[in-house]
């Protein structure tokens, strides 16, 4: 497998390139048990996959991804993880979180990727300028794509 678990300065662990990994090269899937938003716990891992459709916790390398505002990796054909770029090893593979989460109520939390570019916070997509929307575009979820690109 090309990645690992360490150590990550952004949120305690974070998953890590343990050889080259190329531009659209699959990374992993994410997987894990499907949850509505009344069975989510705020501290617990997820990941929104619809409106009221949630993964939770895997207990793999999928729930230790973080995110970056400038982000190495994004989402393909649903749940896959690929490269956005070349990752060289021992690189962070990241993703940006808002290409996933749409949740009216959600209040964001500090980002703290360090990026260039950074936007210093992590909200839903429908609160992103139309100008962060367009860039993600190519990486969001299919949900939202059909939502905000029919």
């Amino acid at each position: 497998m090309k990645i690992y678990i360490k150590s990550s300065f952004q949120h305690g662990k974070g998953v890590f390139a343990r050889a080259p990994i190329h531009a659209g090269e699959e990374i992993m899937t994410f997987s894990g048990p499907l949850l509505t938003r009344t069975q989510v716990r705020d501290e617990d891992y997820h990941l929104q996959i619809d409106e009221d459709l949630y993964l939770g916790a895997s207990g793999d390398a999928d729930d230790y991804v973080n995110h970056s505002c400038t982000p190495n990796a994004g989402f393909c054909d649903g749940l896959i993880l690929i490269a956005r770029r070349d990752i060289q090893p021992d690189e962070e593979i990241t993703w940006d979180y808002s290409s996933a989460i749409d949740e009216a109520d959600f209040a964001g939390f500090a980002c703290r990727c360090g990026a260039p570019g950074c936007r210093h916070q992590v909200r839903s997509f429908r609160h992103l300028d139309r100008a962060t929307q367009e860039q993600l575009r190519p990486w969001l979820l299919p949900y939202l794509r059909a939502k905000y690109f029919p």
